[in-house]
């Protein structure tokens, strides 16, 4: 196994080299070449991206969100021996700019750090540098209309922006990248209205490295899906890019060496500010990226999914482990964590249904449980919500069973440091423009009914 400071003691280099546009039958095809170099040996992975034929107005130039998508989609080949050096030989950016990205990058692979026992700090672990010849970048300016796109990805948050968006707009868009089977039945729905992207690694070379014993770990894919997400409102001319990030992704799973470790960073509030931030600064003002369900915590969520999605119950999935499949696997911390926040919206009896099995009277699940519940473990590095967000809901189910018919994991359950009250209100900070927050606002006044 190749440990970080053997990597960082060999001159490895990383290498944004080029990317390639190519346009065919109204499809955009994106081809991005990135080198990296092990003890002299070069390794090139070519990464491809290919937006689906639609009427696109390719008058635009697009150069510089075409540079920034590979820069974030660069990151799943740089963690492989993480070098130090990252050159850019494709664009310039100024020292603000790669400020911003050694943020990304440091807080975006958090998990990665962690899980490596990588000792580093935001200024150290990437130093980026643009050769002085690049081009500079060219800001963007489009005349977008009052338009909407909503990532559907498949699980219960996107299906929440849909239902209560879909009827508020004529001109609202569905947007996936490789879509799974729960996505397909949105986007279905929509033909006309539905965007696919068609996302392909260079994954044999990522394997073979992995393999190898280089260097492996989670990474920031919803800032990705965000450079992507402005690509293609800039292309439909759309204003609002629309995601469904909830308030508790913001909350860290473990603080390791003063850093906060976020499995869900790209997903935080902080990133959606950075994020905006950065795209009106230096790429264009004219698409805004905000997430609709930020004043929400888990808690709205499940409330609304179950008042206002009821058709997709046996459809919705976001199982990392069955999503291939289009299952949920019932043994990982994100089904626990979805079946106990719907446990006081959807009866059992569905329930059970939905995920196979009555999940909180399975005892192979203690480990994952105790995780999810219990503030002095590490919160599992997964999607998932707080601690309070999943005790507010265990209390509440716990009292509807007798002694007798107890599920087994609520048995000796004991709900440790409530800190939660629940309120039918928008009270998480949010960058909603006015008329999403009246939506919002009307939505949780249903659920006092």
């Amino acid at each position: 196994m190749h440990t970080f400071e053997e990597l960082r003691a060999k001159n490895n280099t990383f290498i944004y080299r080029e990317y390639k546009v190519e346009i065919k039958d109204g499809s955009v095809k994106l081809t991005y070449f990135f080198d990296l170099t092990l003890d002299g040996k070069t390794t090139t992975f070519i990464h491809k991206l290919t937006l689906k034929n639609n009427n696109f107005d390719f008058n635009t130039d697009m150069e510089n969100i075409y540079f920034h998508i590979g820069l974030a989609e660069s990151i799943s080949y740089y963690k492989i021996a993480a070098p130090q050096d990252y050159i850019i030989r494709c664009a310039k950016i100024n020292t603000d700019q790669i400020k911003w990205f050694q943020k990304l990058f440091f807080n975006g692979l958090g998990e990665f750090i962690y899980l490596n026992k990588i000792d580093i700090t935001q200024d150290t672990l990437v130093n980026f540098m643009c050769y002085d010849e690049n081009d500079e970048l060219k800001y963007i300016d489009v005349k977008t209309k009052d338009a909407n796109i909503i990532p559907i990805g498949g699980g219960k948050d996107s299906l929440v922006s849909y239902e209560l968006l879909k009827d508020e707009f004529d001109d609202t868009y569905l947007f996936s990248m490789n879509p799974i089977v729960a996505s397909k039945n949105i986007l279905d729905k929509h033909p006309e209205n539905s965007i696919t992207l068609k996302r392909e690694l260079d994954i044999e070379k990522i394997i073979k490295f992995n393999n190898d014993g280089y260097l492996n770990g989670h990474i920031p894919f919803s800032s990705i899906l965000g450079f992507i997400s402005i690509w293609v409102g800039l292309l439909y001319k759309t204003k609002y890019i629309i995601l469904s990030n909830e308030a508790s992704a913001s909350e860290e799973n473990i603080i390791y060496n003063n850093q906060k470790i976020n499995h869900q960073y790209s997903k935080s509030f902080e990133f959606e500010n950075d994020f905006r931030d950065y795209i009106s600064t230096y790429i264009t003002k004219d698409v805004e990226y905000f997430s609709f369900l930020r004043p929400l915590d888990e808690i709205h969520i499940g409330k609304l999914f179950a008042l206002k999605a009821k058709e997709h119950f046996n459809t919705f999935r976001s199982c990392n482990v069955g999503s291939k499949k289009n299952i949920w696997c019932a043994k990982c911390s994100k089904c626990l964590f979805t079946y106990i926040m719907l446990c006081n919206e959807i009866s059992d009896q569905k329930l059970e249904e939905i995920f196979g099995s009555n999940m909180l009277d399975d005892e192979t699940l203690l480990e994952t449980f105790t995780a999810l519940s219990q503030d002095d473990e590490v919160k599992p590095f997964d999607c998932v919500g707080t601690y309070d967000e999943v005790n507010y809901a265990l209390s509440k189910k716990q009292k509807t069973y007798s002694k007798e018919n107890m599920p087994k994991l609520l048995k000796d359950y004991k709900a440790k440091n409530i800190a939660y009250g629940f309120n039918v209100e928008l009270e998480h900070d949010n960058n909603l423009p006015n008329k999403f927050r009246k939506i919002l606002d009307e939505a949780l006044k249903q659920l006092n009914k």
